[in-house]
């Protein structure tokens, strides 16, 4: 199963549309937002598409009711830890608020946090931690997002680059994976 993952999207539509169109391409089926969507609005095309969303509630997110209006109640204060395709998954919209489940070595597969605005990718230990940067782009001027292969724990940045409303994407060279 393939996972989308974003965060920081910050009422950014358009570029939330453009990452919608990536994830279709990419064969996502389940999307993780890790927190600042700010307006329920921005997630319209994964719910319209028909793309299941699981989040976290970011610091700016004051429209919570609205959030889980457009998820079927998907949103959860972090950390929220869950399982999805056999792997054990761990999501917070900033890495501060992970502390403590964190220190348990092992017990998540996949560790997603937001917040940075910044890409980041590593592994510590059997556990892949994952921060896809900036859905909306508008600090860096490079809008990004995740992929993942729950299966093989491959991932991937990309770039999604508006591309004449078509969504296009290139990907930055960021990977990993075992």
């Amino acid at each position: 199963m393939k996972a989308g993952i974003l965060s920081d999207s910050h009422d950014n539509r358009d570029s939330a549309a453009d990452i919608f169109s990536v994830f279709l391409r990419e064969g996502v089926e389940r999307v993780f937002h890790l927190g600042d969507v700010c307006s329920p609005t921005v997630l319209e095309p994964f719910r319209a598409g028909g793309l299941p969303i699981v989040g976290v509630f970011g610091n700016n997110d004051v429209d919570r009711e609205g959030l889980q209006a457009v998820t079927a109640s998907g949103f959860h204060r972090g950390p929220f830890a869950l399982e999805l395709a056999g792997r054990r998954i761990l999501m917070s919209h900033s890495f501060d608020e992970m502390q403590s489940e964190i220190g348990e070595r092992g017990k998540f597969d996949l560790v997603l946090f937001g917040h940075t605005h910044r890409p980041l990718t590593m592994h510590v230990g059997k556990t892949s931690v994952l921060n896809p940067g900036e859905a909306c782009g508008f600090t860096s001027g490079r809008p990004t997002c995740a992929v993942i292969d729950l299966e093989t724990m491959a991932f991937r940045i990309l770039d999604a680059v508006a591309d004449g409303g078509k969504g296009g994407f290139r990907a930055p060279g960021a990977s990993g994976g075992r």
